[in-house]
């Protein structure tokens, strides 16, 4: 991107003054400073009045923005304007972070407007607030950021006051997007709070998703509905091939796990597909079922069996009893005689 400069100016009401700040781009996120010096009198708005050239002049897609906290005269809200290639000569209002009730753009009853210019050549916007004015016991000093399309480290801020590292940040034109979760009234970093990759890949707790949701850490649900094809159904049909409690004693004896079932060395490499596994598990208890009523059928002929064996026993107790009872007889009339 050719060589671009930014002009932050405060414009007074009551001294006609102006500070302008430009610098090169020399890294991917150009950094500038603008030093309010202490005496200063801060009159009653700020005015970003563009860029020099008026058309940037770059080749591409690309982005300018500028964005500015206002502090406690509109409770800390955060204003942003900003430049693309579809309009190179217009600066636009793009939106304001504020957690109050302020409207702003004139509006009735609040403290403060916001202006847009988006003449040719004399583009800008201004934030005004209402009956203010004050003296500088300290200097005031503002960063502005520019951040390069060709290099992606960088990052635009939202916000200028804190720590650097606590703001909001975005990454506009990449191929991946981060939410960062900080705090700027203390000195601890920001960290990623959710990773989605330009391929739909998302990741909480992980900035490298490797599936469609990655979450590194515990996942608590009411209820989790997993969609799956291929339903063990199979194992009931008549031409599937039921292996042998044998073949699966020996498998176990063999591999230490059941067939067709990972083992747990392969499970803490590559995890579990839940659907995946459901349908296995479904599988082996099919499977069991079928063996178990293949046991319960012989179980039955072995009790069928094994009452006609009874019958058979009990018809030749009595006919013994009935032949012993005969036999007695025989002996008593022979003594008898």
């Amino acid at each position: 991107m050719p060589f671009v400069s930014l002009f932050l100016a405060l414009a007074l009401l009551m001294v006609n003054q102006k500070i302008i700040a430009s610098g090169t781009n020399l890294t991917d996120v150009y950094t500038n400073q603008v030093v309010f010096p202490a005496g200063f009198q801060v009159g009653d708005y700020i005015e970003f009045l563009g860029v020099s050239p008026a058309d940037a002049g770059a080749s591409g897609n690309y982005e300018i923005s500028i964005s500015y906290t206002r502090g406690s005269v509109a409770a800390a809200a955060t204003y942003l304007a900003s430049i693309s290639h579809a309009s190179p000569d217009i600066w636009r209002e793009v939106g304001r972070v504020n957690s109050n009730g302020y409207h702003g753009m004139g509006s009735t009853g609040h403290n403060f407007t916001i202006d847009c210019n988006t003449q040719y050549g004399y583009a800008r916007f201004r934030l005004r607030a209402i009956n203010t004015i004050g003296v500088l016991t300290d200097p005031i000093y503002v960063n502005v950021k520019v951040r390069s399309i060709n290099l992606n480290g960088g990052w635009a801020s939202l916000n200028v006051t804190g720590n650097d590292l606590t703001v909001t940040k975005l990454l506009p034109m990449t191929n991946d997007w981060s939410l960062y979760v900080g705090n700027t009234s203390n000195t601890n970093s920001a960290h990623i709070a959710i990773k989605a990759l330009e391929n739909g890949n998302v990741g909480i707790g992980t900035l490298i998703p490797n599936s469609k949701l990655a979450v590194n850490g515990n996942i608590r649900a009411h209820e989790v509905k997993v969609e799956t094809a291929n339903w063990p159904d199979y194992v009931f049909a008549r031409d599937y091939q039921l292996p042998t409690l044998q073949e699966t004693e020996k498998h176990i004896k063999d591999k230490g796990h059941l067939p067709g079932i990972p083992s747990a060395a392969e499970v803490k490499a590559n995890g579990v597909d839940l659907g995946e596994m459901n349908a296995k598990l479904l599988q082996k208890i099919e499977e069991l079922t079928l063996h178990l009523i293949g046991q319960n059928k012989t179980i039955e002929l072995q009790q069928k069996m094994n009452s006609t064996l009874n019958e058979k026993v009990r018809t030749q107790e009595i006919r013994l009893s009935n032949l012993e009872d005969k036999l007695g007889l025989i002996h008593k009339n022979q003594k008898s005689n």
